[in-house]
């Protein structure tokens, strides 16, 4: 290995870390402890909320809402109100009938409405649908309730839960639903270090399945936590040959850590090919880029690894692949003997340390609310000036989501105490989020403080290194 690799271990322990997370899901909670228990006193407290707001403004004359005594007239109307984007107002419209809906356990827009329900984290309603369906006893309905609020806790990691309700669950459900299932299961049991059962859980979804590639992915991932490796590479390589086609993204993603995983290995060749398979345009183009000057360099050829780096720093946005391009290139000169350009490569990436360093201070100093920040679905990341951070990889998207239905039910009501309970709430998920942000941002500048004392750490090496040639 080589002794840039020797050089920078924070970087490469963190690197490797970094590309074997679940595909299907976001990682878990962050450590702080004290933003977890907000987070979760937040979230008892929007449940509370969201039961009074539905149950008062469905009956406020000015929603002009109608009652309504068949089933299949409600389904109706409730599918108009989704399909028009109206999905406050469907709610509102099932609160209204509630004694509807609760007569109709047996039909399937009960489902329908339940999966309504929780999209919305309108828990109190819902819930008391599950429990309905569970006194009817009809199994089936039971089992696709549970798969349903599988789903639900799956979204807030809440992992146990999700095991727990998907026992003996798949076998009631359509042939979909159930690979969905087994696949839910199996990310449950990985995320509570159960690698094994994962993989059983994974192989009981058939080739056919939407769902099949995705969990080969998941199959591989714990197999490198077992440490088997042959067994991972050979999972991986086959689905990239007979995978999806139509699925470009997720055989970005499966090139990506096949790429790292080679990496890990010291085959360089074979995960340069891989990281070369990754397309331009994916989401997985940076991490890619960076695996290529990894490799290149690792091989010796590092005009190559340059040509992948130097693209990586024309980019205008933030991430640690973009960072890190910064450490590596100093190294790559001082292999090329290049000594003029090797002193002015470290000097260029100490000041980029540091000015990133600034800038994020003073993002920071601005307590940027969800006005002035862009949340990335695809990505699970919170965007601020062009700064990525990995909101995902520490925290529920489920909080965006509450936020941003607050902000519904704000304009969706009259009532002036409502509107004061919920600006009430309204401001204790922006102070939340300004301790979210904060703990992004310091995490950030930790690493790149690292990037810049190896960077001097390198300068200064040189340096030794050039006066112990004079003597």
């Amino acid at each position: 290995m080589s002794n840039w690799f020797k050089r920078n271990s924070i970087t490469i322990s963190k690197l490797a870390g970094c590309f074997f997370a679940l595909l299907s899901c976001t990682p878990l909670f962050a450590d702080n402890d004290l933003i977890t228990k907000q987070l979760n006193l937040l979230e008892d407290n929007f449940k509370t909320l969201s039961a009074e707001f539905y149950q008062i403004s469905s009956r406020l004359p000015e929603q002009r809402l109608i009652t309504i005594d068949d089933i299949d007239q409600l389904h109706a109307e409730v599918d108009r109100l989704i399909n028009n984007q109206q999905a406050v107002t469907a709610i509102q419209l099932l609160y209204l009938n509630i004694d509807t809906v609760k007569a109709n356990l047996e039909h399937n827009a009960v489902l329908i409405f339940t999966e309504l329900l929780l999209e919305n984290n309108e828990w109190s309603f819902a819930n008391s649908l599950f429990r309905g369906v569970e006194d009817e006893g009809d199994r089936s309905l039971i089992a696709a309730m549970q798969f349903i609020f599988a789903k639900y806790h799956a979204e807030r990691l809440q992992w146990s839960q999700v095991n727990k309700l998907l026992n003996d669950v798949a076998e009631q459900l359509s042939a979909e639903s159930a690979a969905y299932a087994y696949l839910l299961k199996g990310t449950a049991l990985q995320h509570l270090k159960k690698h094994r059962l994962a993989i059983k859980s994974y192989k009981k979804i058939p080739d056919d399945s939407q769902y099949y590639g995705y969990a080969q992915l998941n199959i591989a991932i714990a197999e490198f936590r077992q440490g088997w490796w042959t067994d991972a590479q050979t999972t991986i390589n086959d689905l990239v040959k007979n995978g999806d086609k139509n699925n470009n993204e997720l055989i970005n993603r499966l090139y990506l850590v096949l790429g790292y995983t080679l990496l890990h290995k010291e085959y360089y060749r074979d995960a340069r090919d891989a990281f070369r398979h990754v397309e331009l345009g994916s989401r997985y183009t940076n991490r890619a880029l960076l695996g290529i000057g990894l490799t290149a360099t690792n091989q010796g050829d590092f005009v190559g690894a340059l040509n992948a780096l130097s693209i990586l720093k024309d980019k205008k946005t933030f991430d640690l692949s973009i960072d890190e391009s910064y450490l590596l290139i100093p190294y790559i000169y001082e292999e090329l003997q290049q000594e003029v350009t090797v002193t002015a490569s470290y000097a260029e990436a100490m000041a980029y340390y540091q000015q990133r360093i600034n800038n994020l201070e003073n993002i920071s100093n601005q307590h940027p609310d969800f006005v002035n920040t862009h949340y990335n679905k695809k990505t699970a990341s919170l965007i601020i000036e062009d700064n990525s951070l990995d909101y995902g990889k520490r925290y529920p998207e489920s909080f965006i989501k509450n936020y941003q239905l607050l902000i519904d039910y704000l304009s969706a009501t009259n009532d002036l105490k409502l509107k004061l309970r919920i600006e009430a709430l309204i401001t204790k998920h922006e102070a939340v989020f300004q301790e979210i942000i904060g703990d992004l941002l310091k995490q950030r500048q930790e690493y790149l403080k690292s990037y810049l004392n190896q960077s001097r750490y390198g300068l200064a090496r040189l340096y030794d290194k050039s006066n112990e040639a004079a003597d």
